[in-house]
């Protein structure tokens, strides 16, 4: 945007006078004769003066192009190393400027130098623009360490084509395309690793890792770092800057190393379960693909526990349960797998419930005795180390059974029956039928799959009318008889095809 002037020293030029001077005062006395012939062969005009002390000026007025020879004779002898050359060229050659420049593809932000070496070109005024794509002029530092050598230094602000116009007497010398292009080409950048372009979750507590592949994105030496929010430790601008915000909208701390030359390792630990998003940026420009969302699930803090996966507390004909607390570990799909005893044919159907996110109520019927398999899983990963739990189901016995079947264990708690041992026709005949005490507080909880039939039978095996009413582990039968005689309570547990059992209870009615 400047205009650069200054006389460039030639041997000889058109319309120049070049002085040379001669020095005969250690030579003796003799007589100092000249002759210069013009490229063409005619003998040239000089003056040639000098001081009586020996020292003489020879001025030439050169008017044509080329090499001119001149002549010196000092007291009728040839000066050594004659005849001398004087090479005369034109005012003003344009096409003898040469530009020298290190890379035509610039970088944003990066000085560019060139250099325009006019020593040779004559004399002229030098020009040097740069022109953006608009059209408009921008700016370019210049220095002229030496004489017809300028050095400029250009600094792109912007991304885009340039070009470069030298003129030197008015006259073109050269116009150089300049590209500008950013430091870091986003579209040519590869993010890969842990968690990334994958629906597998990442894992709390364990270090994830990525790398960041610039090499093909980089026009140069590039400066990868975190991202602070804040801008309070920013230096100097970075090419990209990474950031992973976590659940509760925090930057995680990276760790970010360059393994080789354009290729970065990035790493980072989920310390919480949850979402995470990583972000890579250039001057606020995101990465293809950026945002990326993460998940990270802490298997750990999942919590399982109830009596349904004990090896002890669960009672056959009874419904077991237990509970899931993944509340700390992300959002997933909670899977159950009962497997019964024996060959594993029977498989009880879990019900699950979430009272709150992430709290999970399993809850299962217990038909048979003996050991259970108990598989939970949690989105693709198996608790409890990947082996199922292995639940015990006890059985207890009541009653006497038909020696025509086969013993099966009745599969409820111990119970008993209280009734009067007498009574009165007019009387109303309450008989309430227990839990034993140990068992009522898991009575009161589950209760068996059924509850018991109660009967009351009088003479001739006639049904008594009778109502029931049932509070907390407590069977209350109201009988209403109407015949005196020999009662009988008759009690039937019956929880499954297979588990059965009764027994009974006399009473006599009087007047």
């Amino acid at each position: 945007k400047q205009w650069y002037q200054r006389r460039v020293a030639i041997t000889a030029g058109i319309g120049d006078n070049p002085i040379f001077n001669i020095d005969t005062s250690a030579a003796g006395d003799g007589k100092l004769e000249a002759q210069v012939v013009s490229p063409s062969g005619k003998l040239l005009k000089f003056v040639l003066d000098d001081d009586d002390k020996g020292h003489h000026t020879l001025k030439i007025n050169p008017s044509e192009i080329g090499t001119h020879t001149i002549s010196l004779v000092y007291g009728k002898v040839p000066v050594p190393h004659g005849p001398f050359s004087v090479k005369v060229r034109p005012e003003c050659e344009p096409d003898k400027v040469k530009l020298s420049i290190e890379n035509t593809t610039l970088r944003l932000g990066q000085p560019t130098v060139f250099k325009v070496d006019s020593t040779e070109a004559g004399n002229g005024d030098l020009r040097v623009r740069i022109i953006d794509s608009l059209g408009n002029e921008v700016d370019v530092d210049h220095d002229q360490a030496d004489y017809g050598v300028d050095t400029f230094t250009f600094v792109p602000k912007k991304e885009g084509d340039y070009t470069l116009d030298v003129t030197f007497g008015g006259e073109p010398v050269t116009e150089q395309k300049l590209t500008a292009e950013p430091r870091l080409k986003l579209d040519k950048l590869n993010i890969f690793g842990d968690g990334l372009n994958s629906s597998k979750p990442l894992k709390v507590g364990e270090q994830c890792k990525m790398t960041i592949d610039a090499s093909r994105a980089m026009t140069g030496d590039i400066v990868i770092r975190e991202k602070d929010p804040s801008k309070m430790s920013q230096d100097s601008p970075a090419d990209l800057e990474l950031l992973v915000v976590g659940p509760d909208g925090r930057p995680v701390t990276l760790e970010i190393e360059e393994s080789e030359e354009g290729v970065f390792k990035v790493a980072f630990t989920p310390d919480k379960a949850g979402d995470y998003l990583f972000v890579a940026e250039s001057d606020g420009v995101a990465a293809p693909k950026c945002p990326i969302p993460l998940k990270a699930r802490g298997l750990k803090s999942v919590k399982v526990y109830g009596p349904g996966i004990e090896p002890s507390g669960n009672l056959c004909g009874f419904d077991t349960h237990f509970v899931v607390d993944a509340r700390e570990a992300g959002e997933e799909k909670l899977q159950v797998d009962i497997c019964g005893p024996g060959t594993g044919e029977f498989k009880p159907m879990p019900t699950i419930t979430e009272p709150k996110k992430g709290l999970f109520n399993v809850k299962y019927d217990v038909g048979l005795h003996n050991m259970y398999g108990v598989n939970v899983k949690y989105g693709e990963e198996s608790l409890n180390k990947g082996k199922p739990y292995k639940p015990k189901v006890h059985t207890h016995s009541v009653g006497a059974f038909p020696s025509t079947r086969r013993r099966v264990e009745i599969q409820v708690t111990h119970m008993s029956v209280e009734a009067p041992s007498q009574c009165s026709v007019d009387d109303y005949i309450d008989i309430r039928l227990k839990y034993a005490q140990r068992f009522k507080t898991l009575a009161s909880v589950c209760g068996p799959a059924q509850p018991p039939a109660v009967k009351v039978l009088g003479p001739g095996r006639k049904m008594v009318d009778t109502k029931t009413s049932v509070k907390d582990s407590v069977y209350k039968v109201r009988a209403s008889p109407v015949e005196i005689g020999p009662h009988k309570v008759v009690v039937r547990c019956s929880d499954s095809d297979l588990v059965y059992g009764s027994f009974s209870n006399m009473f006599e009615i009087t007047k």
